[in-house]
């Protein structure tokens, strides 16, 4: 199984930087609680609308150049809420062999429920690529 190095991200288009704050210090302990290590970290604020953000693309800079291998969120959410968004930066990390753990949701269950799964099942299967919530063989979707 390969060796998880996460890199925690946190979003939020509250004006208040202690929401920030708060999420990423929920994200940082999740991850000392699950062992996980975590090798970089970064934030926005504003709507997930765009893939044009700082935090998000420090992010990607890291799992391009595999310093990391995992995408820490709390929820889908934070990386977008909408369709397009949300699949453009799951494909990026399907392309890169990285996946998505969050720490809130389960994420297999929330990309079937939001129609992303399906999406990149089939890529998966047309590119020969695995898919961007498991690693190894085993979901990291936080069980309830």
């Amino acid at each position: 199984m390969m060796n998880l190095r996460l890199w925690a991200y946190a979003r939020s288009s509250s004006p208040h930087p202690e929401v920030l704050i708060r999420q990423m210090q929920g994200l940082l302990t999740e991850a000392e609680q699950n062992g996980w290590k975590i090798v970089g970290a970064s934030q926005d604020m504003s709507t997930g609308r765009t893939l044009a953000r700082m935090g998000l693309l420090e992010a990607q800079r890291a799992i391009r150049q595999q310093q990391a291998n995992a995408l820490l969120v709390e929820d889908v959410g934070k990386i977008s809420h909408e369709y397009h968004t949300a699949l453009r930066v799951l494909e990026f990390l399907q392309d890169h062999g990285a996946v998505l753990i969050c720490t809130q949701c389960d994420v297999s269950y929330v990309l079937y429920v939001k129609g992303l799964s399906q999406a990149l099942h089939q890529r998966a299967v047309r590119k020969g690529l695995g898919l961007p919530w498991q690693m190894g063989g085993k979901n990291f979707a936080k069980e309830d």
